[in-house]
């Protein structure tokens, strides 16, 4: 007893000790980027063309497995929003099951089945893992259409959107895109209840035919199965399927304005406005500047460290939170930096939105905040290789983007090669300031005189995207 005694006094004081020597008003340090280890997924592909990886992982009994469809960005035109009900009626039951057959059994499997537009998905413990992963091919490869739920569906989108015609929010995510890109553009163009009503069951049928296809197909297992059970698998579920070939879509790109612009939709009942500052950039993952962008981003509007948040937020209590976010691809994506305001304090938080733009694109970045930003790369990027799932998406990527086949293994030591200079160029290259669209979604009558101050050309548009005539 004595001595159990002594012992805890001596841990005891050993704790003190450190905790006395802990400066909590600073920052702990980070440790090294961690090595990165990871084994390359089995890949093959079927006759029909299909690609298939496969990443083994016993630790669980359970297979999870993912068909995805490259087919690129698609106009629907009139018929905006076809693919959408196209994808939510291939959970409508099969030729051989109707919807609440499928859906039981898939539950009596505790498995977890869906399809969509652009694939779908399966998940179940080892032992039902087959016959979950053949209903999703079912589902895909066999589906009824029956008219009653398409009726259904289509009475549910339209009820939708017209839950959604007051919403700020949901007016911002439409005409954000729509005056980016255009409204004839795949990026732009959005369903509307005239474009739902304009579309029948036959269209519904013409979609599926032409995009739900083996082409440019990628199928991935990952868990609880070796690759020569999932070739076997994959080869009877759908080594016969037969479809359409796609090819990529080639998009022109879309300018962005000569000058910055203000962009405003009124919403008369909206308790805040949704101010979205962005610009249309061509960023390629095999960019040389892909890593440089992220961590520029990450400084700018990644998260509650970020130069936006602790502005908007922070400093001038403006918003819940500010943030920013670059996309990246084989397509044009954008730049955007976005918050919720107050709508009296619009036109103030434009200036401090541009304001930070500008900062990033004239000013190098510390040392020490470019280490942070690199830090919290380093333990993200190495946490996500927990999921097994994350080396199957290399490997995808990989193939889809053209990239070297070490991109993944080398990621943190071009993350950690960037420098104060580089953060420099990208911002210049990708943040939009001079040539930037400033969109405001709110109460206009609290904030158009504000933003007249700014200097800027100023225009209205409606919740659809079309110019309101000045007055």
């Amino acid at each position: 007893m004595k001595k159990i005694f002594i012992l805890a006094v001596t841990a005891l004081f050993l704790q003190t000790a450190t905790a006395q020597k802990l400066d909590r008003s600073q920052r702990p340090k980070a440790g090294p980027a961690p090595v990165l280890a990871f084994t390359d997924p089995v890949t093959f592909k079927l006759p029909n063309g299909i690609t298939v990886l496969v990443v083994e992982n016993h630790k669980l009994p359970k297979v999870s497995a993912s068909f995805s469809i490259d087919a690129g960005p698609r106009t629907e035109g009139a018929k905006a929003g076809v693919l959408g009900l196209m994808g939510s009626m291939l959970n409508e039951g099969t030729t051989s099951k109707t919807k609440v057959e499928f859906d039981e059994a898939v539950d009596q499997m505790g498995a977890s089945v869906g399809v969509g537009a652009s694939g779908g998905s399966a998940a179940a413990l080892t032992r039902y893992f087959e016959p979950a992963f053949l209903l999703m091919v079912e589902a895909l490869r066999h589906p009824s259409f029956p008219q009653a739920s398409f009726d259904k569906l289509k009475s549910q989108t339209i009820t939708g959107l017209k839950s959604n015609e007051r919403s700020a929010k949901a007016i911002s995510g439409r005409v954000v895109s729509a005056l980016s890109f255009g409204t004839t553009h795949p990026m732009g163009e959005f369903a509307t209840e005239q474009s739902i009503n304009s579309v029948t069951l036959e269209d519904v049928k013409a979609a599926y035919k032409e995009y739900i296809t083996p082409s440019r197909g990628y199928l991935t297992f990952v868990g609880d199965i070796k690759p020569e059970a999932a070739k076997a698998l994959a080869t009877k579920a759908l080594g016969d399927w037969k479809g359409t070939t796609l090819t990529l879509p080639v998009l022109t790109n879309v300018n962005n304005p000569t000058k910055t612009e203000i962009d405003v939709v009124d919403v008369p009942n909206a308790a805040q406005a949704e101010i979205t500052v962005t610009n249309l950039i061509s960023l390629p993952v095999s960019s040389p500047d892909y890593h440089a962008v992220l961590l520029a981003n990450e400084i700018l509007g990644g998260g509650a460290d970020a130069k936006l948040f602790r502005n908007l937020r922070e400093k001038h209590g403006f918003t819940y939170g500010a943030y920013s976010s670059t996309g990246s691809g084989r397509f044009q994506s954008n730049f955007a930096a976005t918050a919720a305001v107050r709508n009296e304090k619009v036109d103030s938080a434009v200036v401090e939105f541009l304001k930070e733009i500008n900062v990033m694109r004239t000013e190098k970045v510390s040392s020490e905040i470019l280490q942070n930003a690199k830090n919290l790369y380093n333990g993200s990027f190495a946490l996500g290789l927990e999921n097994p799932a994350r080396t199957a998406g290399f490997a995808s990527s990989i193939l889809i983007n053209n990239l070297p086949k070490d991109f993944y293994r080398t990621y943190l030591q071009k993350i950690n090669a960037v420098t104060p200079e580089d953060i420099l160029r990208v911002s210049q290259k990708y943040f939009g300031h001079d040539d930037a669209r400033v969109i405001v979604v709110g109460k206009k009558d609290v904030f158009w005189e504000g933003l007249k101050k700014l200097g800027y050309s100023l225009k209205e548009f409606d919740a659809y995207a079309a110019p309101v005539a000045a007055k």
